[in-house]
């Protein structure tokens, strides 16, 4: 048996401990109306004409105010759209950005203002001298009485040298001026020498000391005039014995530091 709440319209189940034509009324859990069953009252005016009825069951006796709650309905909640995500991953990625545009833009004018680089930064400790420096083309610098040869060194160790001169073809002084020279038998070596920091004779050198002379610069202040000339001397301590060429060839040369 069920009940209906003559203003709304909601149906319930009539309690089982109910009797049958008794004086009893119940409560709308809806719209709160006290009524009595079976009781003819005008119904409560809906906005729509279509809407669903809600059942009520409640197995419990209730007293002359019983009011069973109606079935409850669960509907899904759908989430709210167009709310922004926030979240770590959205502020890294657009953390990225920032830097990488930033780093773009400050690349590019470095590019283009190469000048106003080394002027900010050569004052800076063991690099701003470096970037004070113009290079130049190697070209400027011509070698000539390239030579190569067998030697034996301290322990009887046989090496192969190359020497010769550098003459600066340039109107201006040039220093750091790097030579390299090069072998070729079963395999090819490489090595790369400062002019002007180079022994006189290796012969009675060892492959130790020769190798650690082979590293250094010339003195700061040094360079060679326009027209002037400077020996080198470029060491190999693992030769072939079966050498096809050698050659030597100026990969490097900067002009004096500019102070001011």
């Amino acid at each position: 048996m069920t009940v209906e709440c003559p203003r709304c319209g909601t149906l319930y189940r009539r309690p089982a401990r109910a009797e049958p034509g008794a004086d009893t009324t119940y409560r709308c859990a809806r719209c709160r109306h006290v009524f009595e069953a079976g009781a003819v009252e005008p119904a409560m005016l809906s906005g729509a004409e279509d809407e669903e009825r809600e059942f009520a069951f409640d197995d419990e006796p209730g007293d002359d105010d019983a009011a069973p709650d109606p079935v409850a309905v669960a509907y899904d909640v759908a989430p709210e759209e167009g709310r922004p995500m926030k979240s770590p991953a959205r502020f890294a990625v657009r953390t990225m950005v920032l830097v990488s545009l930033g780093y773009a833009i400050l690349s590019v004018y470095l590019y283009t203002h190469p000048e106003g680089l080394r002027t900010a930064f050569g004052s800076v400790p063991l690099i701003g001298s470096r970037l004070t420096e113009a290079r130049l083309q190697p070209t400027i610098v011509q070698l000539n009485d390239v030579k190569g040869r067998y030697e034996r060194v301290q322990g009887d160790r046989l090496v192969f040298v190359i020497s010769g001169t550098a003459v600066n073809n340039s109107g201006v002084p040039v220093r750091s001026i790097q030579i390299e020279g090069r072998i070729a038998g079963a395999q090819e070596q490489r090595q790369v020498v400062f002019c002007g920091a180079a022994p006189r004779d290796v012969q009675d050198l060892s492959l130790r000391e020769i190798a650690l002379l082979q590293t250094l610069e010339p003195p700061k202040d040094w360079s060679l005039a326009p027209g002037e000339q400077a020996d080198f001397l470029v060491v190999f301590a693992s030769p072939a014995t079966d050498l096809r060429e050698f050659g030597a060839e100026v990969v490097a040369v900067q002009a004096p530091s500019r102070r001011g």
